[in-house]
C-alpha cells in the first residue's frame, strides 16, 4: 500500500515536472540595447572582466618565474627547484609579494587594454563611415542630368604628344 502511494506520488510529481514548464512564462533575458548602459560602465565591465580573467594565469607564471629566479639565487639547490605540483615552500612575505605583483601585473593588463579600446573607438569616430547601402548605380541612359563627354580623337592626341615634346 505505501509503495503504492509512493509511486503514484512520484509519478504524478514527474508528469506536473514535465508539463508545467511548457505554461511557464518565456524567462530569457532581453539582450542590452546599445543605449540602455554608457559607454563608461561597458569600459568598466570589461577592464573588470579581464582584469580578474588574467589573475590565474599572471599568478601561475608570477610564481613560476618567482620559484626559477630564487632557484637560481641560490645556486640551483635542489631544496629550491620550482615545482608547482609541490606544496608551497614560500614565507608568507613572499606569498604577499606574488599576489601583490600578480594584481599589479592583472591591473597593468586591464588598463592597457581599456586604453587600446578608448583608442580604437575615438579613431574610429575621426574616420567617415561609408554607408554602402545608399549607393546606386544608375545606366547612364536613364539618368536624365548626365552628361555625355566625347571622348578625345586620335588627332588631339597626336596634338597633345607634339606640345609636350
Amino acid at each position: 500500500m505505501k509503495k503504492n502511494l509512493i509511486a503514484k506520488i512520484l509519478i504524478f510529481s514527474l508528469f506536473l515536472n514535465i508539463s508545467l514548464p511548457a505554461f511557464a512564462a518565456d524567462t530569457t533575458p532581453k539582450p542590452y540595447d546599445n543605449d540602455e548602459l554608457p559607454q563608461t560602465m561597458k569600459d568598466i565591465r570589461r577592464f573588470e572582466i579581464i582584469t580578474l580573467g588574467a589573475l590565474p594565469f599572471v599568478t601561475l607564471d608570477t610564481t613560476l618565474a618567482y620559484s626559477t629566479w630564487r632557484y637560481v639565487q641560490h645556486d640551483f639547490d635542489s631544496a629550491y627547484q620550482p615545482d608547482i605540483f609541490a606544496a608551497s615552500s614560500f614565507s608568507q612575505e613572499e606569498q604577499k609579494n606574488l599576489i601583490l605583483t600578480s594584481l599589479g601585473v592583472c591591473i597593468g593588463i586591464g588598463l592597457t587594454d581599456l586604453i587600446v579600446q578608448i583608442i580604437r573607438r575615438s579613431h574610429k569616430k575621426r574616420t567617415t563611415q561609408i554607408n554602402y547601402d545608399d549607393i546606386s548605380i544608375i545606366p547612364i541612359s536613364e539618368d536624365e542630368d548626365a552628361q555625355i563627354i566625347p571622348l578625345p580623337s586620335a588627332d588631339d592626341e597626336t596634338e597633345v604628344q607634339e606640345i609636350e615634346e
